[in-house]
């Protein structure tokens, strides 16, 4: 069968690192939630619903004041729901089953339960992944660049500073970020500083301040990349998660 449990977290949440036995499908009615694994980095909105198949180590952070809700299916049940942990987007029919899915357990008929966890998890397998995840490079030193990226997207330290920091070649820090995030590391870099922003859109500061603090001195530069990358200029995200 499966369980549900409505969550309220305040900003700066985080989470440690667990798993479950279970799946588990979680929304948002208010706020962002972003996502870790030991691979991958993602961003969950109003709009979208994250899927984790059974045993996926996470852990989660909340920028800003979050709500929402999750649903476990049982193991059985995830056969039928992607293999692969992504951010999926939820039109009207996902929402709707999600909150019958969710006030199910009471039904009479022991049955209806199931066999709306199985019409969701074909729907869910027909959807492509939404494009909001920023692979993470696996090895520790390549990593290490990666975490000081993300806290510090302002950070002036160029390729070869943060190479020589952590013990490797600018050639082999290329070379590592390539092979084990699909990117370059200036590519990367970019689309971290973009991720990291979002903590500061949600603050509501000025969005020139935002460009600023997440390393761009050209504003107009930061809106497009931010568009490319979440489909919204910052104005449009901050009013679809508030």
């Amino acid at each position: 069968m499966m369980e549900t449990q409505l969550f309220s977290y305040s900003a700066r949440h985080t989470t440690s690192w667990h798993k479950h036995t279970t799946g588990q499908l979680y929304w948002l009615s208010q706020g962002m939630m972003i996502i870790e694994t030991a691979r991958a980095q993602w961003t969950v909105t109003p709009g979208s619903v994250g899927w984790f198949p059974p045993g996926l180590h996470h852990r989660a952070w909340v920028p800003a004041n979050a709500t929402g809700n999750s649903l476990y299916p049982d193991a059985m049940a995830c056969a039928r729901f992607p293999g692969h942990a992504g951010v999926y987007g939820a039109d009207p029919f996902i929402i709707a089953l999600l909150d019958r899915c969710r006030n199910s357990q009471a039904h009479s008929a022991e049955e209806y339960p199931a066999l709306l966890v199985k019409l969701l998890g074909y729907e869910m397998a027909q959807r492509a992944a939404l494009p909001l995840e920023l692979t993470l490079p696996t090895d520790r030193r390549a990593r290490n660049v990666a975490s000081e990226l993300l806290k510090n997207p302002a950070s002036t330290r160029d390729q070869s500073q943060l190479a020589q920091q952590w013990g490797l070649s600018v050639r082999s820090l290329s070379r590592l970020f390539k092979e084990q995030t699909g990117l370059s590391f200036s590519q990367w870099r970019q689309q971290a500083k973009v991720v990291a922003s979002l903590q500061w859109v949600l603050a509501d500061l000025p969005v020139s301040e935002v460009a600023a603090l997440s390393g761009y001195s050209n504003v107009s530069a930061y809106i497009d990349v931010f568009r490319q990358r979440f489909g919204k200029t910052p104005a449009q995200m901050r009013r679809l998660i508030q």
